[in-house]
């Protein structure tokens, strides 16, 4: 009876897992060759984290939405996680952040005329400065704190960024962008630099690459929470060092140990390679 229960159970299981979605949530706009403008989804993020769900039997699926509905849906937990985003201590009440396995990085986006600025805090030095953000971005809360005037739009890319500068040129406005839509902005116009445009790249102001990070919802279904034991609370709360982490043998789980040994198997960096346009 005991062994005819077990059977049971394990095939229980087996069909839950079978039947698993995890459910992926992003903004309408291009970031390729991360992903394409909605409703083209192909890009690094649809054939990273497919890979991840098939290892652990689920199946992704993908809705694009604005940025605002992006977060609403997280925060209530309508969607599971969003596939990349950046640490604040505002998201991380309704986020968890997994490392995908990428990396990334920031770089500061100007008119040419703007100084070098080899940190945030420099833009306090130099008038008419607006700092040129979406609508939900995680760096109102610094442009706030070093009292930078902000203008939030629904989407920007860089071309858009060339815009309001043309427009406005009385204005000093600065933008930051990962390093990957740099790259892609380049490769797409066949330039070598920025300069070309009339843009400036500040290759210092935002930090070195570090992990490109995953935002899970702490409210999925797929998400149950343990108290991170590696938290050092001596230390600031950033996504590398999080009071809460997904509990083993959860979904949530299961996914990001897929995305750390596809990592460790050299698949993600073979994804990445197949739809990066450079290399810088």
């Amino acid at each position: 009876m005991k062994i005819l229960f077990t059977l049971i159970f394990i095939l229980y299981s087996s069909i839950a897992q079978a039947n698993c979605t995890i459910k992926m949530v992003f903004k309408y706009g291009d970031k390729f060759p991360l992903m394409h403008k909605s409703p083209d989804n192909r890009g690094i993020f649809k054939d990273l984290y497919t890979e991840a769900a098939l290892r652990i039997g689920c199946e992704l699926t993908i809705t694009r939405l604005p940025k605002q509905r992006v977060h609403h849906g997280l925060k209530r937990g309508d969607f599971d996680f969003y596939p990349a985003t950046s640490f604040s201590i505002e998201r991380a009440s309704y986020l968890t952040y997994i490392d995908n396995g990428l990396t990334t990085g920031e770089l500061g986006i100007s008119s040419i005329k703007l100084p070098d600025i080899p940190n945030l805090h420099q833009l306090r030095e130099h008038p008419h400065v607006i700092w040129l953000m979406e609508a939900n971005s995680s760096k109102s809360e610094m442009a706030n704190l070093l009292g930078i005037n902000i203008q939030k739009v629904n989407y920007l890319n860089l071309e858009k960024v060339k815009e309001f500068i043309d427009r406005r040129p009385q204005f000093n406005y600065f933008y930051i962008a990962d390093k990957e839509v740099l790259d892609s902005f380049l490769a797409n116009n066949a330039a070598k630099t920025l300069s070309d445009f009339g843009l400036k790249v500040h290759e210092e102001c935002c930090g070195k690459l570090k992990p490109m990070y995953l935002g899970f919802s702490r409210f999925s279904a797929h998400m149950k929470e343990v108290d991170n034991s590696n938290y050092d609370s001596n230390k600031k709360t950033t996504a590398d060092n999080q009071m809460i982490s997904p509990k083993e043998g959860s979904i949530a789980f299961q996914f990001a140990k897929a995305l750390h040994d596809m990592k460790n198997e050299g698949v993600t960096d073979s994804i990445y390679h197949y739809w990066y346009p450079v290399t810088r």
